[in-house]
């Protein structure tokens, strides 16, 4: 919950979180609680003592008679979800005791993955599949599914809206200069000595489980820096994709520091990093050339991937940087290699 700190927010934090989280879906909250309360309800009122038990002979069986309910039974399910919103009351929904523990944990001035909202989206799909279901005819119950979605989607609408929603046109799910790019960084990289040597210093260990053979298997991999926009998905996409650049580092670098972490000029790490993007994209004409590959050979960054219209070709160039060529509209530059 990008912004919400308990250090901002102090006790009324976990409101503030979970209007950010629902934002517009708010109707969702008021379905939980309505199936809540309504499930208590019939659960004191409705209970039916249970039948002893009959046994029946095959030649008496009544086709129906003996089948049973489709859905659990509404009582159990309900008092399951109370029973959970009770123990995250007590636990991480309760401000004074997260106000002690969290900071144990090194997390003093943010807290914000809510993964406690969780049981009011399924509590609220239980409790309309369970409406739907208490009508038995099979139209009125398709129609009354057909309402219920509409209902919601008028309720909810999605963000940024429908008209705006971008698929994926490739298996991975993800934008598609991301495997191009991917493949063209590793076919490039194999056909470097670095690569090679890697490789056959890699078959000489035969202990897979030492570290140097986990340090030697590092050495395939090449050790990139990717544009913001899909640094991330490159992270999910190609474990075997190097990234200079941590998520708390790039974060901070972008400008956002809700992760309560920050890097000064007295971070030698980060300022390298920072150096390297800011030279990629000719954001400061102060940097020279050595102070460039100084960095470079510090962080041992291998492959810098920009936007085409948005590199610092020539200054790139003239520092060492080869270029590899441009795919799917992003320069892939090499250094060292």
């Amino acid at each position: 919950m990008s912004g919400i700190t308990i250090k901002e927010y102090g006790l009324t934090f976990v409101w503030a979180a979970l209007r950010e989280y629902l934002g517009r879906s708010w109707p969702i909250l008021l379905i939980f609680a309505a199936g809540c309360v309504l499930g208590i309800v019939f659960a004191i009122t409705g209970r039916k003592k249970e039948n002893p038990l009959e046994i029946v002979d095959a030649r008496d069986y009544v086709p129906g008679k003996y089948e049973d309910n489709p859905l659990p039974d509404s009582s159990s399910v309900t008092w399951m979800f109370i029973g959970i919103v009770i123990f995250c009351a007590l636990t991480v929904m309760n401000p004074f005791l997260v106000r002690v523990l969290i900071p144990k944990f090194g997390m003093t001035t943010v807290y914000y993955r809510f993964f406690w909202i969780i049981p009011i989206t399924f509590g609220a799909a239980y409790w309309l599949t369970r409406a739907a279901g208490m009508v038995k005819k099979r139209v009125l119950q398709a129609g009354l599914v057909i309402l219920l979605c509409a209902g919601m989607a008028w309720l909810m609408p999605l963000n940024p809206g429908i008209p705006n929603v971008r698929i994926p046109t490739n298996v991975y799910k993800v934008d598609g200069a991301v495997p191009v790019l991917c493949d063209a960084v590793h076919e490039d990289f194999e056909k470097t000595q670095k690569y090679i040597t890697a490789s056959e210093k890699l078959a000489q260990i035969t202990d897979t489980s030492s570290k140097k053979w986990l340090k030697a298997v590092q050495k395939q991999y090449p050790l990139c820096v990717f544009p913001y926009g899909i640094e991330f998905a490159v992270r999910q996409y190609d474990p075997t994709i190097r990234l200079l650049f941590n998520r708390n580092l790039r974060l901070f670098y972008e400008g956002n520091t809700s992760t309560g972490i920050s890097y000064g000029s007295k971070n030698t790490r980060y300022i390298r990093r920072k150096l390297i993007l800011d030279a990629m994209y000719g954001k400061d004409p102060a940097i020279t050339q050595e102070a460039f590959r100084e960095a470079m050979d510090k962080t041992g960054a291998q492959y810098l991937i920009v936007e085409e219209h948005l590199a610092n070709g020539g200054f790139l160039v003239q520092s060492g940087c080869k270029q590899v060529g441009v795919v799917a509209g992003y320069t892939i530059f090499k250094y060292g290699l």
